[in-house]
């Protein structure tokens, strides 16, 4: 499967400049300028486990030739064993040291970048379905809602004294005075209850 090089950097949890160093150095190769992704994951398994049999064959150091043609001695010491072959180290000059750690990063960058891929989703899918939206939009339109509501209870005395006067047979300014008292406690009561919940 051949895509390019920022998408498969993406879904391998890597930097785009670490992909082009990888192909940079022959490890990932590119087909019309875009990733096999079956050639890259060999490529990867094969960093992972840099130490493979073949390579010790090569590298095996022969016994060491004076053991073979030393003389015989009335008390041979023993021999120390032969050194063992150095483990081939592939440097790829990354930020964490040689390739021996590549695997742990690997690791924690796959998982840092697929909680963060599902972080997204789930944010997402609240958004998508009305179950998360904007703290600041909503304290916004409770307090323009509270704000308008206020405003109507205040007005509301103004507007109904004079058909109520008439009605009980009182005088208007009396009867304007007494609905704005009432109309003020009840507000400031409000303004009590919504403290206590908000505490």
């Amino acid at each position: 499967m051949l895509i390019s090089q920022s998408e498969w950097a993406r879904q391998q949890g890597f930097t785009r400049q670490y992909v082009s160093k990888l192909v940079a150095r022959g490890l990932v190769r590119l087909v019309d300028g875009k990733v096999d992704t079956v050639q890259a994951e060999v490529a990867l398994e094969a960093i992972r486990e840099p130490a493979r049999e073949p390579q010790r064959k090569v590298i095996t150091a022969p016994t060491p030739a004076p053991v073979a043609v030393s003389p015989p001695q009335p008390t041979p010491a023993p021999m120390p064993p032969p050194p063992q072959p150095a483990r081939p180290v592939l440097s790829l000059d990354l930020p964490g040291g040689p390739a021996g750690d590549l695997p742990t990063l690997l690791l924690k960058a796959r998982i840092k970048s697929e909680i963060k891929r599902a972080s997204l989703l789930e944010i997402r899918e609240k958004v998508e379905t009305g179950k998360l939206v904007d703290a600041d939009e909503m304290h916004a339109a409770a307090f323009n809602r509270g704000r308008a509501v206020r405003a109507a209870w205040e007005a509301w005395p103004n507007r109904v004294s004079g058909p109520l006067a008439a009605e009980l047979g009182v005088e208007m300014r009396t009867m304007r005075l007494t609905l704005e008292r009432f109309v003020r406690e009840h507000l400031l009561e409000l303004t009590g209850m919504e403290r206590e919940h908000d505490e």
